[in-house]
């Protein structure tokens, strides 16, 4: 079994720029068409969904549990050889896992699913049954399946949907308090890295765009604390698709029709709430799909100018049908020596309050200073948005579409 070496090959931090495969894509020829077209383009990772939005694994998979409830859906016949295929040719391969949004546990385990308090069993508005977030033997099986993954040679596993339903249950997740919630996700994600460990796989976390942005401690009532969940993992991807934002977020009259500067103005939040933490944990997921307008070259190119704005330089395209803008230029902003001038600006408002206050602030945005107490709050999210890498499709600003706009992700 590989270990945890941070000098293995498998544990080399990638400046990653990639896209999202579903595992039907992954099992298919357009496979290797996709493959040719990163190539082609400088991309150098794939996301490939482990388990996607239904519940079902993309291939066959010796986990009890997952046979139990008939989770493998066959789609790729050949895992070992694909990601063979794409390491040869350099190319970061990461695994997608659902983790809550799992119908197929939900309605074939009714015991492991989340019930009302009258014991009634809870159904979202799509339909689902969501596993329990607090039952460890939800934790197991999603961990369980996460290391058959590693063990096939993903070099990162990335949880999706890591968060409770948007939706309110009395005494479950709403009028409960808020470490309840978000205890029980940072729980999971901390065993989970623990438990994945030895197998040498970075592990990274999908998240509701707002949540760069709410106030200190607003978990949005489904336990993801941004700042919290970034200390976790190696990886944080907030889903920061424009046209999940309501117009007047961050001052933008019409996010969708700006999406460069949505980006920009989330990330930039998100860095100042996690100041002193590396910089690369913050790995966002941008639109690539059609929601509100047909997305464009243009589009596509002004989201990774504003990431390369706020500094940062790697991100993952999502398109819940895999059809990628084939006339965008990936390399629009590449890396530049230094940092942006908004960092140096806050290290100097950082440096200011310490002086007025007598409390150090902390030093650089990749060093060892303390986060700031906030980061500001963004506004209302758009209803209605469709399901993402995966938050499925929650009413809030920074889900993955649905199948017909995007799922991603994550969350």
């Amino acid at each position: 079994m590989p270990t945890d070496n941070p000098t293995s090959p498998r544990r080399q931090h990638v400046n990653v720029r990639g896209l999202y495969m579903t595992g039907w894509t992954a099992g298919s020829d357009r496979f290797y068409e996709l493959v040719d077209f990163m190539l082609a383009k400088g991309l150098n990772a794939v996301v490939i969904d482990i388990k996607d939005d239904d519940g079902r694994i993309s291939w066959d998979m010796d986990v009890p549990l997952a046979r139990e409830i008939g989770a493998s859906a066959n789609k790729i016949r050949d895992i070992e050889d694909r990601i063979r295929y794409l390491k040869e040719r350099n190319i970061y391969v990461i695994g997608r896992l659902v983790v809550y949004a799992d119908p197929l546990l939900g309605s074939r385990r009714p015991d492991l699913a989340i019930h009302h308090p009258d014991g009634t069993p809870f159904v979202d508005r799509r339909g689902i049954r969501w596993p329990d977030p607090y039952n460890r033997q939800v934790w197991e099986y999603n961990v369980a399946v996460a290391k058959a993954a590693a063990a096939v040679g993903f070099d990162e596993i990335q949880f999706d949907y890591i968060r409770f339903p948007e939706h309110r249950i009395e005494g479950y997740n709403y009028n409960v308090p808020v470490r309840q919630r978000a205890d029980a996700i940072l729980g999971f994600l901390k065993y989970a890295k623990e438990e994945l460990a030895p197998y040498g796989v970075f592990v990274a976390a999908d998240v509701f765009g707002l949540t760069t942005s709410v106030a200190p401690g607003d978990d949005m009532e489904i336990g993801q604390i941004y700042e919290e969940i970034a200390q976790v993992v190696d990886y944080i991807c907030p889903m920061v698709y424009p046209s999940h934002y309501a117009p007047g977020t961050y001052g933008i009259a019409n996010p969708n029709a700006d999406p460069g500067r949505i980006v920009y103005e989330s990330m930039v939040r998100a860095q100042k709430r996690t100041w002193g933490m590396p910089v690369e944990k913050h790995r966002p997921w941008i639109q690539d799909f059609d929601v509100g307008k047909d997305y464009t070259a243009a589009d596509v190119e002004a989201q990774i100018r504003g990431l390369a704005e706020a500094g940062i330089y790697q991100w993952l395209l999502w398109d819940p049908k895999n059809r990628y803008t084939r006339d965008a230029d990936y390399d629009v902003a590449p890396p530049q020596e230094g940092e942006p001038e908004w960092r140096r600006q806050y290290r100097a408002e950082l440096a200011a309050r310490a002086a007025r206050e007598g409390v150090d602030q902390g030093g650089s945005a990749s060093g060892n200073g303390q986060p700031p107490a906030a980061a500001g709050s963004a506004g209302a999210a758009t209803p209605g948005a469709s399901t993402g890498p995966a938050q499925g499709s929650p009413p809030t600003v920074g889900a993955a579409p649905a199948a017909t706009g995007g799922s991603s992700g994550g969350d």
